[in-house]
């Protein structure tokens, strides 16, 4: 009987001969039949563990010599066995390009090659990758010792059902190969290895391994390739292919099939080691640049999160600070740098230096945004330098947006200045949120135009919301219908500012932001009026004494008695320089909260400078001496003058 002569599309075929009087070529597939022992197998179809072999049948009309009439239909069948499996090896190497490598993600390619080579190829298949690939480091160029440890990442069988209940390893457990086995002899010489059930090391390496003796008296392993995954002379793990049961063993022809596989699959994982080691040098810049923990300070109780793109499109230029000023003032600032990658890590960075630098100086609002926007005209100049060819060839625009706030615990005035960044939300007292009117002002390296300052009084308890505009613009919302949600959001049940953040995220993001995404919330605190106190004073040395007794009857007031004498040396040298180089008004402010600050301000515009004094100078001593007394001390311009502070420690108790 010939092979495949049951199969109804094989009597089809011979019908047609016999009544169109043509020959046809007929392939089929037809298991292996008992009476040829010696015939070549190969595993071909859905299921790997059934014997099939393939044939070409020639069909053609057998003719009445006398006549010419068509009396029967002749066949001859050849085995194409080899020539067959030769067409499906190079499908499926075909199918391995569009299918190995589809993602940037380390584990999944490994899973793509496991997937695609079962079962056409094997009936169990393991991939193990070194530990440092996972995390996207370098691994050692050349072949890997035997004794390496290796992560298992992906794997899959042909068994029916769910799972992988070949497996002697679990996803993610940790294995070392012993040097005889045909991984490791993979690894260590760098080339598919062909092992089975008639190998002693096979035989030993199984024995040596109690699950994996269990797997194989359950199995019966009995054929398997081992082949190290190499790309760009580094090796990065094994993959092992293994038939069991009545599935025929691996053939010389499957290592280079194997080899070719498991090379396609590599440089698809290398990809993706590349990739991950790239985002996180950018991701771990970017952190180490943002704050970690906000200081202290009694102006306002903060929240903030920060979430990366979760997009391909790689870590932006998003960042926000806390920044204490003099006076319990507090700045708060977001940013967000245009563009994506470590450049836009690198400017943020250096644009939130810029911006404490210049808080440090307790610039305005839009003083700061000024300078801070020359700053970027500088970094755009720079970058006009870096040619082509250099490594991160990036263009010279940089474009860049901030918002920056100072808040007053004692006026409770919040003053803001903004240039081209997303407005700020404010959650009232009463359950009001509204987005908070600012004059907008350029993006920053634009140049030449001015940046506005906006006052708002804020009642005490009040939350401000700032943020970036991955958090509120999207493809199917702009950004003031973002911003209106901010304020739903915003405005919803509130049991911390922690859970704020959180139900804020949660309201406004998809699983996968497309964008970086900055938030910081802030509620505002107010210093009552049994916390400061104040005086305005006379041009007149004759006062100097009376400030002191004044200011030292309010820290009796206070239970601060021990602040006395550093505070009366303070004020008699602060209020001595204002009525000798200032002018009038003259005033003297005492703050006292986490710690007791002298504040003394006059009308004049010139600041004082500590200098060291010689010994035979009747003067500069002076600020000297507060320095040294205090924990700090500054000067600060307002619109009316400038303001000399000085900060002590409360005493303990």
């Amino acid at each position: 009987m010939l092979p495949g002569s049951s199969d109804e599309g094989f009597l089809e075929c011979v019908r047609r001969v016999a009544e169109e009087g043509t020959p046809m070529r007929y392939e089929c597939l037809a298991p292996e039949p008992s009476c040829a022992p010696g015939a070549v197998s190969v595993a071909v179809g859905p299921l790997p563990s059934a014997h099939h072999r393939a044939w070409v049948i020639e069909l053609w009309p057998v003719r009445d010599p006398a006549t010419g009439t068509v009396v029967g239909v002749g066949t001859a069948a050849f085995d194409s066995s080899d020539q067959h499996a030769a067409r499906q090896r190079l499908v499926l190497l075909q199918e391995a390009g569009a299918r190995i490598g589809t993602t940037l993600n380390v584990t999944r390619t490994a899973q793509e090659l496991a997937d695609l080579a079962v079962p056409r190829l094997a009936d169990f298949v393991s991939v193990d990758l070194l530990d440092s690939v996972l995390r996207g480091e370098e691994p050692v160029p050349g072949p890997v010792d035997a004794a390496v440890v290796l992560r298992r990442v992906a794997h899959q069988s042909a068994a029916e059902g769910e799972g992988v209940p070949e497996a002697a390893i679990d996803l993610g457990g940790m294995d070392t190969y012993p040097p005889f086995s045909p991984p490791a002899r993979a690894l260590a010489e760098g080339k598919p290895v062909l092992s089975g059930a008639d190998d002693p090391d096979f035989a030993r390496w199984i024995a040596d391994h109690e699950a994996r003796t269990a797997r194989n008296e359950e199995y019966r392993f009995h054929s398997v390739m081992a082949t190290p995954l190499r790309a760009r002379g580094i090796t990065l793990g094994v993959a092992v292919f293994s038939r069991i049961g009545g599935s025929p063993p691996f053939e010389a022809d499957d290592l280079i099939l194997v080899e070719e596989l498991a090379g396609r699959a590599a440089v698809g994982v290398d990809n993706a080691r590349r990739y991950t080691r790239e985002r996180t040098n950018a991701l771990t810049l970017q952190r180490s640049l943002l704050p970690r923990d906000l200081p202290r300070q009694a102006a306002v109780e903060v929240a903030y999160r920060y979430l990366p793109a979760g997009s391909g499109a790689g870590v932006g230029g998003d960042w926000f600070d806390v920044v204490p000023l003099s006076g319990t003032r507090v700045a708060l600032v977001v940013g967000d740098v245009v563009g994506h990658g470590i450049h836009a890590s690198a400017t943020m960075g250096r644009l939130r230096t810029a911006v404490r630098t210049l808080a440090d100086v307790d610039l305005p609002p839009d003083e700061l945004l000024t300078h801070l926007d020359d700053l970027v005209t500088h970094l755009a100049t720079d970058r006009e330098d870096i040619t082509p060819d250099e490594p991160y060839f990036v263009s010279g625009e940089i474009g860049a947006t901030c918002l920056y706030a100072v808040y007053d615990p004692v006026s409770r005035v919040c003053t803001f200045a903004s240039a081209g960044h997303v407005p700020p939300v404010v959650l009232l007292p009463d359950g009001t949120a509204r987005v908070v009117e600012l004059t907008p002002g350029p993006l920053l390296g634009v140049g030449g135009l001015p940046f506005e300052c906006t006052e708002v009084e804020l009642p005490e308890g009040s939350l401000l919301a700032f943020c970036t505009d991955g958090l509120v613009e999207a493809r199917d919302r702009d950004v003031g219908l973002g911003l209106e949600r901010l304020c739903a959001a915003l405005a919803g049940p509130v049991t911390s500012l922690e859970a704020t953040c959180d139900m804020i995220l949660r309201a406004l993001l998809p699983a996968t932001p497309a964008d970086d995404v900055a938030l910081l919330l802030a509620r505002t605190r107010a210093l009552h009026a049994d916390q400061v106190a104040a005086w305005a004073l006379p041009s007149d040395p004759s006062i100097v004494a009376d400030a002191r007794a004044q200011a030292t009857r309010q820290l009796t007031a206070w239970g601060l008695e021990e602040a006395a004498f550093v505070t009366e040396l303070v004020v008699s040298e602060l209020v001595t320089n204002a009525i000798r180089y200032g002018a009038v008004p003259i005033g003297l402010r005492l703050i006292r909260d986490r710690t007791l600050i002298c504040e003394v301000s006059d009308a004049s515009n010139t600041a004082p400078h500590l200098r060291r004094a010689r010994t035979y100078d009747e003067g500069g001593r002076g600020l000297h001496m507060v320095a040294q007394l205090t924990q700090g001390w500054g000067t600060r311009q307002g619109p009316l003058g400038k303001t000399i502070w000085a900060e002590q420690s409360l005493p303990a108790g």
